[in-house]
Formats: C-alpha cells, sequence, structure tokens
C-alpha cells in the first residue's frame, strides 16, 4: 500500500517508512516487507507505544527486524527479554 496507509495501519512514521524498508533490504528482509510493517505494530505496543522520533522510531523498527529475523513470538520475546541478544 501507499505510505499514507501504512503510517496509519502500521503506525510507522513517514521518514522511518524509508529507512525501514533501507535497514530491510540490507538486512535480506525486503521480500518480508509486510512482516516488518507489522512486527512494527507489535515492537511498539511492546515498548509501550513510545513517541515515534528519532531514535526512539529506529529501536522500535531495530526491534520489528529482530522479530522478524528470529522468528520469535511476542510471549517468547517477553519472556526471554533478559538472556535475548537484543
Amino acid at each position: 500500500g501507499a505510505i499514507g496507509s501504512n503510517v496509519y495501519k502500521h503506525e510507522i512514521p513517514g521518514g522511518q517508512y524509508t529507512n525501514l524498508l533501507f535497514q530491510s533490504k540490507q538486512l535480506g528482509l525486503a521480500g518480508r516487507f509486510a512482516e516488518v510493517k507489522k512486527a512494527y505494530a507489535l515492537a511498539n505496543k511492546l515498548l509501550g507505544d513510545i513517541p515515534k522520533v528519532t531514535p526512539s522510531s529506529k529501536t522500535v523498527g531495530d526491534l520489528a527486524q529482530f522479530l522478524v529475523t528470529t522468528k520469535i513470538s511476542e510471549e517468547e520475546l517477553v519472556r526471554d527479554a533478559a538472556t535475548l541478544p537484543l
């Protein structure tokens, strides 16, 4: 979809959206960007719905990419947070 609808649906700021897409490509996740966008909304929730400004928006994006890369569930993340390589 368009950036505008993704900003609304996944709460990804416009500037962060393009950075997140670039970073996802660098990590080999371009084909899984829909998952990254969905994980961004989850990461935002897990981090307490923080204001998305630099650097906090990058932190949310990094966690989203970590979730997709590791295929870790929300429950596993919460349970194992102290021992994960975050």
